[in-house]
């Protein structure tokens, strides 16, 4: 097949559908190629942190739920700290592109190998939608498939939202769709009502650094459409983005109307940690593919090149022609704006209110920058003062090496094949340029297989992202089940392994989930667990159990599992209705406990204990676990994930009722119709406080905090996004019509 040729002014954006398609199609089959090596080089590449322990379970159990009909998911209290999902916000509950993600994920029969697939489709997604955004701004073809090929596979995007950060990826791969869509919307070439449906799913995506994309991207392109004359272009971007706003109390008042009372409370307005914090000499290393900045990160130093952009940006500085910057700045405000706003987030304090560890916001400032790069290499490579420019490429590979090496002595070889590699495919990319016709296809050619190349690089002196927590967790769902068919009932495990998650001690680790699964990985399968890995614990709760976030716990917690958490009440495990116990030897000898009468030990050997209580307790298919002795219940039951309902034949004397699931707010009871008080107990279970001489039937309805405020802003955000759609109709063109402004590719 002939590429088509890229080179002069005549070519425009109408060409043949085969012109059109090629180089998104180049753009496509690259991605997958290269996104691709990670998974070849190493198994475990894309199931670092929480995608192991928790997005890959979470997700699946999201497939299940959906399967079933319960669509939003606000709350599923069988999986206590990990089921408040409204609250938690990051899974996205109310975007229906999240889906087909979640029954992929629930339909597939490997949680690996079903979550790369659907990283691959993000980071395609990503590399499309960046193409198209340098397409609007009159990139060229070849230049716009060059950069976007490049963005997935910046340090930061690769190693840590692809490899661990699921939902990172996810909202960063919707940001190049968001401000392709909305510039369109200024420019008049796209109906308001799809900039609404962009940044609602950014919105309702539920990640905040894709929400603060949106504001960023969106106050970028006021300006810019306000410098370049579109006035009317940029009242509409304004009414869309009041409009997607208003989709903000839907999905984050439930985070914010909860989050005093979980492990991660919000805290301070702005903090300093210095974790994943970058400074400017950072970004030295823009374009050394194995070079590592000194920051700190999850589990120690940095381990892997987080602030790499890619190989081409830094070489080519001295080449690109920069006249054509300033000749168009008019309308490239938006990228500049962009820049500089990310550029400033990202040298910013830790902390930000809700946004923490600005190393996040890299691939952010890299986007932005990369529309600004494809922009200057559409003008092509500068031919004049050779000597002046070969000796400023010299400069900037060898500096940032000589840098790098001096930071890492040690890392000598790796540092020079890394050097040595951006040196001779700077060499090619310059040999390129002067082949006359074919100089733009051979040096896309040039950049995108040098990305690869670098990708490939990296992982050979790098393989997975050791400074992000290793879980090396099984994945076949029906080996899971087969294995954990013994933990029957509601299941309470007790275990810690972090010290065992370094690299020398990872087999062992692995090894331990023979018996012992972490995070929300029993979500995977038929086991209802008590334990989960969630940013949003409810502090009372983890603190009886002495639970950390991501499921491990202390003896102390093995301790009080068998003591009532106050006077006059049984046993929590009684409370939470808890039927089968596992433990750690190793737990169990530092708690000084055993189980009392009325376990049973299933399983014990030198690597776990397993016990199982005797005889059933009360009100089975309910969450009812205590009523005072003067309350005469006559039937209880679980209708579903959201209701619950005890019919109470008297009340006596009142006091409280305890049901086994967590007081999480949003909860609300009434007794024969008429409300009641509902609030926590010590340990966080959810309490009734029942009237005395009482009787009917006792309702509890969970719908999440500040509900109808969210569904009503909201539906005014889609009234007011439709009226957008009505007057923001273009008129239709005649056929002799041009809707596109001819430009050279």
């Amino acid at each position: 097949m002939k590429a088509p040729t890229t080179t002069g002014p005549t070519t425009t954006r109408r060409g043949t559908i085969g012109q059109r398609a090629f180089w998104p199609l180049i753009v496509v089959l690259a991605t997958g190629v290269f996104a691709t090596i990670p998974k070849l080089a190493t198994t475990w590449f894309y199931q670092r942190g929480d995608t192991a322990v928790q997005f890959a379970p979470t997700w699946f159990h999201l497939g299940e739920l959906t399967r079933d009909g319960v669509f939003p998911a606000w709350m599923d209290p069988d999986t206590w700290a990990g089921g408040n999902y409204a609250a938690e916000a990051l899974f996205g509950i109310y975007d229906p592109l999240n889906i087909p993600v979640w029954l992929a994920m629930s339909a597939g029969s490997d949680l690996m190998t079903t979550m790369f697939l659907v990283k691959l489709v993000f980071m395609v997604l990503l590399a499309l939608g960046t193409y198209l955004l340098c397409r609007e701004y009159d990139v060229a073809a070849w230049a716009a498939a060059s950069v976007a090929v490049a963005l997935p596979f910046c340090g930061f995007t690769l190693f840590w939202d692809a490899g661990s950060w699921a939902s990172g990826l996810i909202a960063f791969s919707y940001t190049p769709w968001v401000w392709f869509v909305l510039r369109r919307v200024v420019h008049g070439t796209a109906n308001p009502f799809w900039g609404f449906v962009v940044g609602a799913l950014a919105v309702t995506q539920g990640n905040p650094y894709g929400v603060l994309a949106l504001v960023v991207v969106g106050a970028a392109l006021v300006a810019e459409g306000l410098v370049d004359g579109h006035r009317i272009g940029v009242l509409k971007l304004i009414g869309v983005g009041a409009c997607a706003a208003l989709l903000l109390p839907l999905v984050f008042l439930p985070l914010l109307q909860t989050s005093d009372l979980t492990v991660r409370s919000l805290g301070a307005l702005v903090a300093n940690t210095g974790k994943l914090q970058p400074v400017p000499g950072d970004f030295l290393q823009a374009s050394n593919p194995t070079a590592v900045p000194p920051i700190v990160a999850i589990t120690g130093p940095m381990t892997v090149p987080a602030t790499f952009l890619a190989w081409f940006v830094v070489p080519l500085l001295p080449w690109l022609r920069w006249g054509d910057l300033r000749a168009r700045v008019r309308s490239l405000v938006g990228p500049l704006a962009v820049s500089v706003v990310y550029l400033a987030l990202v040298l910013a304090p830790s902390k930000l209110w809700m946004f923490r560890w600005p190393l996040r916001v890299t691939e952010y400032l890299y986007l932005g920058l990369l529309v600004l790069f494809a922009r200057m290499l559409s003008a092509g490579l500068a031919t004049s003062r050779l000597r002046a420019r070969i000796i400023g490429s010299v400069v900037a590979i060898g500096v940032p090496a000589y840098l790098a090496w001096a930071n890492n002595p040690s890392a000598l070889h790796r540092l020079a094949a890394g050097t040595a590699l951006v040196a001779v495919l700077t060499a090619l990319a310059l040999l390129a340029a002067r082949l006359g016709a074919l100089r733009t296809l051979a040096l896309a050619g040039v950049f995108i297989v040098g990305t690869g190349l670098s990708v490939a690089l990296q992982l050979k002196s790098f393989g997975e992202n050791k400074a992000s927590r290793g879980w090396h967790t099984p994945s076949n769902v029906a080996a899971m089940n087969e294995r954990f068919d013994d933990r029957t009932g509601t299941v309470m495990q007790f275990s810690d392994f972090t010290d065992l998650q370094h690299a020398k001690t990872l087999p062992e680790l692995t090894a331990k989930w023979r018996y012992f699964l972490p995070g929300s990985l029993y979500d995977a399968t038929d086991v209802e667990a008590v334990n989960h890995y969630t940013g949003m614990g409810l502090v009372r709760f983890q603190r009886s159990l002495c639970m950390s976030y991501d499921g491990f716990t202390k003896p102390c917690g093995y301790r009080s599992i068998f003591s009532p958490p106050a006077p006059s009440l049984p046993p929590l495990a009684d409370l939470m209705k808890v039927d089968t116990i596992v433990v750690g030897p190793k737990q169990a000898a530092a708690a000084r406990t055993t189980p009392p009468s009325g376990w049973t030990q299933v399983t014990g050997n030198d690597q776990v204990q397993v016990y199982r209580r005797a005889q059933a307790l009360p009100w089975p298919g309910s969450h009812l676990s205590f009523v005072p002795t003067c309350v005469k219940v006559s039937a209880a039951a679980n209708d579903d994930v959201r209701h619950e309902h005890v019919d109470l034949a008297d009340t006596g004397n009142g006091g409280q009722a305890v049901f086994a699931m967590l007081g999480w707010p949003g909860w609300k009871a009434t007794l024969d119709g008429h409300p009641v008080p509902v609030g926590r107990d010590t340990a966080g279970l959810l309490t009734v406080s029942l009237p005395a001489d009482g009787y009917g039937r006792l309702e509890l309805t969970y719908t999440p905090p500040g509900l109808t405020a969210g569904l009503g802003a909201g539906g005014l955000g889609l009234l007011g996004a439709v009226a957008l759609a009505w007057f923001g109709r273009r008129p239709r063109l005649r056929d002799d019509d041009t809707d596109e402004p001819a430009t050279h590719d």
